[in-house]
This record gives C-alpha cells, sequence and structure tokens, in this order.
C-alpha cells in the first residue's frame, strides 16, 4: 500500500472519530444533538365550546380548566352553563358535553350528531338514600314503594330496577325528581327512599334531627348493613357501574380532531391532579366554586368517591344501551357504534 493511500485513510477516521457520539466514546459531558420535537396533535385554533351542567362529576374539567392545562397546550375552551349541553351539541351550537351516558345512547341510536369520546369517572356514585329507622331490610321490601330518582332513563335507576327485577322478581314505583328535590321530598317524608348521586348522598348524612341524631343512611350499596345481620350489602346498582361520558359533536370530531384529543390530554392530567389529593383545599375550592348548591364538607366527603378516568367502560355502556332497548326507549343498540372510531386505542 503506498504512503498516501494510508495517510488518507488515516486521516479519514480521525474525522469519523471526531463526529463520532458520545455514547461511542466521546466525553461524558459533550452537548447531545438537538432531537426534533415530537409535534402534538394539529390544533385549528378555534375555540371549543363545551356545554355544562354544574356538577361535581365534572370536576376534571373544572380542574382542567381553572389550572389552566387547556391554556398550557394552546387550546382555547369556553365552559356554556347550560341543561341543554346534548341538544346544543346535537345542534352544532357546542362541540363537547358532559353526560350521563343514557341520555346521549339516545340520540345516538336515532343517527343524531353526537358521539362517546371518553368516560368522565367509574364508579357511578348513586345509591339509595333511606331514613335511618326505614323498615326496609331486603330489597324484596322495596316492592312498590315510591322512590324518588331522578328518570326512568338514569344509569342507576336502570340498573337498580333491572337488578330487582331479576334476582328479587321486585319493582318500585319512580317518583321523577332532580337531586336537590328529591332529597327535599324524602325530608318531607313524600317518598319512602331516594336514589341520589354524589355530592347529594353526602349531604344528605350530614343531616341531623333535633336530637343530634343523623337522619338517613344507605343501603345495598356494597358497604352497608341493611337488616344488620353482620354481612355486607350487595350493590344493587352492579360492580363498579360506569358514570358519566364526554361526548361531542361529530362533526367536530371530523374536521378538528386534533382539537378533541387535547381537550382529552387535559382532562387526563386534571384526573390525575384530582386523584393524588381529592379533598386538597384547592380542588374543593374549585368545585365549590361551579357547585355552590352543596356544602364543602359534603363535598370533601364526596369526592374521594369520583373515579376519574378517560378509559371508556363499552361493555358496560353497551348494556345500557341494551336497557334502553329493553325499555322501548330506543330501537336498536348500536354496540361499538356509540363510541368514535378516532378514539379507539386512546380511550376504548
Amino acid at each position: 500500500m503506498s504512503k498516501k493511500i494510508c495517510t488518507a485513510l488515516v486521516l479519514g477516521a480521525m474525522a469519523l472519530a471526531l463526529t463520532l457520539p458520545v455514547w461511542a466514546g466521546g466525553k461524558k459531558d459533550a452537548t447531545p444533538a438537538v432531537q426534533p420535537a415530537t409535534q402534538g396533535p394539529a390544533l385549528s385554533g378555534k375555540k371549543v365550546i363545551v356545554a355544562d351542567a354544574n356538577s361535581t362529576h365534572h370536576l376534571n374539567l373544572y380542574v382542567a380548566y381553572e389550572k389552566g392545562l387547556f391554556t398550557k397546550r394552546g387550546l382555547p375552551v369556553e365552559i356554556q352553563q347550560t341543561n341543554s349541553g346534548v341538544a346544543a351539541v346535537v345542534g352544532g351550537e357546542a362541540d363537547i358535553v358532559f353526560n350521563c351516558p343514557t341520555g346521549v345512547i339516545t340520540p345516538i341510536a336515532k343517527g343524531q350528531s353526537i358521539t362517546i369520546i371518553s368516560q368522565v369517572k367509574i364508579p357511578c356514585t348513586s345509591v339509595l338514600v333511606v331514613p335511618v329507622n326505614t323498615p326496609v331490610k331486603t330489597p324484596a321490601d322495596l316492592k312498590n314503594l315510591q322512590i324518588a330518582g331522578l328518570s326512568n332513563t338514569c344509569c342507576a335507576v336502570i340498573s337498580i330496577r333491572d337488578n330487582l327485577k331479576s334476582q328479587y322478581s321486585t319493582e318500585f314505583e319512580l317518583v321523577a325528581l332532580a337531586p336537590g328535590a328529591a332529597l327535599a321530598a324524602l325530608e318531607g317524608a313524600a317518598v319512602k327512599a331516594a336514589i341520589l348521586e354524589e355530592p347529594f348522598v353526602a349531604e344528605a348524612l350530614l343531616l341531623k334531627d333535633a336530637a343530634g341524631k343523623f337522619k338517613y343512611k344507605t343501603i345495598f350499596d356494597g358497604h352497608s348493613d341493611a337488616n344488620g345481620d353482620g354481612a355486607t350489602d350487595k350493590n344493587l346498582a352492579g360492580e363498579n357501574p360506569p358514570c358519566r361520558t364526554i361526548n361531542a359533536n361529530t362533526a367536530f370530531i371530523r374536521d378538528r380532531l386534533g382539537d378533541a384529543k387535547v381537550f382529552i390530554e387535559a382532562i387526563a392530567e386534571a384526573d390525575e391532579i384530582i386523584l393524588a389529593n381529592p379533598t386538597a383545599a384547592d380542588i374543593v375550592a374549585i368545585a365549590h366554586k361551579y357547585v355552590p348548591n352543596v356544602s364543602e364538607q359534603a363535598i370533601i366527603n364526596s369526592n374521594p368517591k369520583l373515579g376519574f378516568t378517560t378509559h371508556l367502560d363499552t361493555q358496560h355502556l353497551i348494556g345500557y344501551a341494551q336497557a334502553l332497548v329493553n325499555q322501548k326507549t330506543i330501537d336498536t343498540n348500536p354496540g361499538e357504534a356509540l363510541f368514535a372510531p378516532e378514539f379507539k386505542g386512546i380511550t376504548w
């Protein structure tokens, strides 16, 4: 080999050595090459409108908003207070609504412009609340009793009613009332029991009579002992039934999928913050700001029961749809068509 060729090879090897990365033998404190940033979903720059009816069950929405979790992602969000959120989303006046899934399954089954994109929380916290001196000791004792509850299509009402029918051949008479009115009816002895959700359950359990004794208790919720035999009651609502879902206008998902995905990312971060300490002073303050009609103590007592998650329980949600078919509220069960396919692998 000639001297010129040897010299060229040596010089080439030296040049290669100078370009080797740290892991190949360079200095430990050498500055690594800058890696390109991972691009997130493309945002439209438009505001996401959330039609919301105040509830501590939507606490992850409020925490995400109040703690700037949307803003830091560059996503403008506006929360509009309304009791007609599903209709607003179906009509395109709003993009997203947090709602009881059965209230969304019906318009989906009818082909309207709404789809389920994420869970809000599991489990449903609605339970039977009764006076402490109730004569009800077994599920069969609920037969023909007037019981207050939100509606025949409420998830908890469906679950409790179906389990009573199938396991105890028992039915009750539902008196359709909103939670506050249901508690008032229980107070006035107009009903024998009420199916209440948190934080109204916690509010009821704080009430005392003139002698300072607690007036109400819960039964058949997986924690109580209605007949005093030392055995824990079975939960009539089922094992960890899913509760509310995040639902979106189908055109919004089609045209602004990046906005929807970033919205769910922010909600998931809010979930982590809440679950780390659901009774933290700042979390309770945010809940009370949006739901001022319940006491702070009720919020403190109920927040740990709110199992926030974005993961959809598709099996139970499809089961709710079948219950609506059975009661002839809808004609057919949409099955997996309830859920936005764009979120498969993300939330379901």
